[in-house]
């Protein structure tokens, strides 16, 4: 009996030592896939867009507590760290963004490094046919249209949109930065539904 407490005894403490131990750089890059991957694969479940959007959040605080840990990583690994969290803080935006779920405004680099994990198909809807341009990006069933001001002046937009059976239709009001991104429309509610895009018009503030 004294030997099996021993060794439930020696298996705690083995454990809580390895908890103290920060986590490697390919560690949390491990982390930032799964959230990634998460996201792509319910990205039709709001609930769960909300979850990966919280876990991203997480994950960039818990990179912050390894970087003030910084005698346990050498330079090279501070610097790795330093690119993940960057990388992590571009999905949150990302997920916000594309999945809907909170008031995410990616810039362009960020849009770019976020997809490059969650590999969603991106084309483009109009292209210097309006003060900024619209991209589609699909995932899955999953389809949203996402407004892209490549300018460097920063804008309130106003758009249209309309069904392609012509049976609903409407429009839209929002901010969006220089060199950033912004969500106009999702097909998760209903996800047979086509709609057109149209009256783009910007003005500057």
């Amino acid at each position: 009996m004294n030997t099996f407490k021993y060794l439930i005894s020696t298996l705690f403490n083995l454990t809580f030592i390895i908890s103290l131990q920060g986590q490697s750089p390919s560690d949390f890059s491990y982390d930032l896939n799964r959230i990634a991957s998460s996201f792509r694969n319910n990205i039709m479940d709001k609930d769960e867009c909300d979850n990966q959007k919280n876990r991203a959040y997480q994950l960039a605080d818990e990179i912050d507590e390894a970087l003030d840990d910084d005698d346990e990583y050498d330079s090279s690994e501070i610097s790795e760290l330093k690119k993940l969290k960057r990388e992590v803080e571009a999905l949150e935006e990302f997920i916000a963004a594309v999945g809907d779920c909170g008031n995410g405004t990616p810039t362009i680099d960020q849009f770019n490094q976020a997809n490059s994990r969650v590999r969603g198909s991106v084309s483009w809807v109009y292209k210097d046919k309006y003060c900024v341009d619209v991209i589609a990006v699909t995932i899955g069933e999953y389809r949203v249209f996402l407004a892209q001001n490549s300018t460097t002046s920063n804008y309130t937009l106003n758009y249209k949109w309309r069904a392609q059976d012509k049976m609903s239709s409407g429009n839209g009001t929002s901010g969006i930065g220089a060199k950033s991104l912004r969500h106009i429309y999702n097909n998760r509610e209903y996800p047979d539904k086509q709609i057109g895009i149209y009256g783009l018009t910007c003005q500057k503030f």
